[in-house]
């Protein structure tokens, strides 16, 4: 597609659709590590053990993981692509000694023994675990960077290919380990997602050659440089953003082990959130494509509407699984719960249903003001969402006696929403002040639309 085209929906569609199913074949993972996990032995520890590694790597990987972003909005010529580069290059080193800081010392006992408050049993078993992702972040890192290039150079059908290499090598490895090799589950999960992000990145590096071969190989005749203060005050919100959005996790698993049912609540989370990311990837996906497709007012509109429409089919989808026998289904014969997990599954399940929907109109606004470089507002958002949550896991876990994961859905579900209203308001002043929210498009300009959607 070329930009210097009209928008129509047809065009959102094929332009988004790859970023799409790079999200979801993402999401498919979870829920296949947990299945695995499942059927091998001590399933509730290793799916504990797991819930916890899966947690802290999240939270020293949450820096790059905007990389993604900045790919798509900032790289436009040879100078800064390679200061973008060397930012990851930085950040990647440093993340790197983080992960092995705390894998390798005492501070691993105690952010998880006694910080999160994890059953004996699992801190060592998750410590081992977390130290097999040790290739995590960078891998997750130089990935997002090549695939935002590529998001930014109207190549987004290779992206997925890209996940699909991590896919398959993921899954070869969990295959491999559930019938021919007998360790505990933890490890077969973390380094089947190790080997599994590396050759992701890869793949990404792979196909994004090509593309910085003969878009970034040369500096762009206007001058314009990306300087450091440039680059962060754009990255370091986002980053913020990611880092206190990750911090959740830890969160949710100091609340569930200090809550009624500690170990049911620590083996049962993972499972729903890897369904529950099949949705809200659906949606994050859509964010890329703001910002690489919105320009002037009929874009807007145009971008407008399809959220609404993906916000309506998503929503739909996921309180139809929630609210049927579907749930209980799929948990019991795809994940390969107990009896026992599957009914404290369900409730949960139910209270977090809204979220897809949700997370993509959270896509649509935080797209708006990357484009709009307004990005301190995501930042904003995201410490409001979080202090929602704080409120909520701390407020229900001291006045009520519900389990954990009843607790961790409650809150998730609040947290969100009021982080939804906040960057619902933030992102329509700033595209008011930039004449996007004009009541009308030229009727010519919709004519168009229509006859070539």
């Amino acid at each position: 597609m070329s930009f210097d085209k009209l928008l129509t929906p047809r065009r959102i569609f094929w332009f988004w659709l790859p970023l799409a199913t790079m999200w979801i074949m993402m999401a498919i993972e979870q829920p296949a590590i947990s299945a695995t996990l499942a059927r091998l032995p001590n399933p509730e520890f290793n799916l504990a053990a797991f819930g916890v590694t899966w947690s802290l790597a999240l939270m020293v990987e949450g820096p790059v993981i905007m990389l993604l972003t900045a790919g798509t909005a900032l790289p436009h010529d040879r100078q800064s692509y390679q200061r973008l580069l060397n930012f990851t290059h930085m950040m990647t080193i440093s993340l790197t000694a983080l992960h092995l800081l705390v894998g390798l010392t005492p501070l691993y006992g105690f952010i998880v023994g006694r910080l999160i408050g994890a059953p004996e049993d699992v801190v060592e078993l998750s410590r081992h675990g977390f130290l097999l992702l040790t290739p995590w972040t960078a891998a997750i890192a130089y990935r997002r960077l090549w695939q935002g290039v590529l998001i930014r150079h109207d190549r987004t059908r290779v992206v997925p290919i890209t996940i699909a290499a991590r896919l398959v090598v993921t899954t070869s490895i969990l295959l491999i380990g559930m019938f021919w090799v007998h360790v505990d589950g933890v490890y077969i999960a973390a380094t089947a997602l190790s080997v599994g992000v590396v050759a992701a990145a890869l793949a990404a590096y792979y196909f994004a050659r090509t593309t910085i071969r003969e878009r970034l190989s040369s500096d762009a005749s206007d001058g314009e440089l990306l300087t450091w203060p440039n680059l962060l005050s754009f990255y370091v919100p986002l980053a913020l953003t990611s880092l206190i959005t990750l911090a959740n996790q830890p969160l949710f698993t100091t609340t569930m082990s200090r809550a009624p049912e500690p170990l049911l609540s620590l083996a049962v989370w993972p499972v729903i959130m890897s369904v529950l990311f099949l949705g809200r990837s659906i949606a994050i996906s859509y964010q890329e494509a703001v910002i690489a497709l919105l320009r002037d007012t009929q874009s807007y509109h145009q971008l407008r509407r399809y959220a609404w429409t993906l916000t309506a089919i998503l929503g739909s989808l996921f309180l139809l699984f929630a609210l049927t026998p579907l749930a209980r289904w799929w948990y019991a014969v795809v994940a390969g719960l107990s009896p026992q997990l599957v009914d404290s599954a369900i409730l949960p399940t139910m209270l977090v249903a809204p979220l897809p929907a949700i997370a993509t109109l959270i896509s649509w606004q935080r797209g708006i003001l990357v484009h709009l470089k307004q990005t301190k507002y995501i930042t904003h958002s995201v410490a409001i969402s979080v202090g929602v949550l704080v409120l909520s896991l701390f407020g229900a876990t001291a006045f009520t006696t519900w389990s954990g994961v009843t607790i961790s859905a409650v809150a998730l579900t609040s947290s969100l929403t009021a982080e939804w209203l906040y960057v619902w308001w933030r992102s329509r002043n700033a595209a008011e002040d930039a004449g996007y929210t004009a009541a009308e498009v030229r009727e010519d300009v919709v004519s168009a639309a229509k006859s070539s959607a």
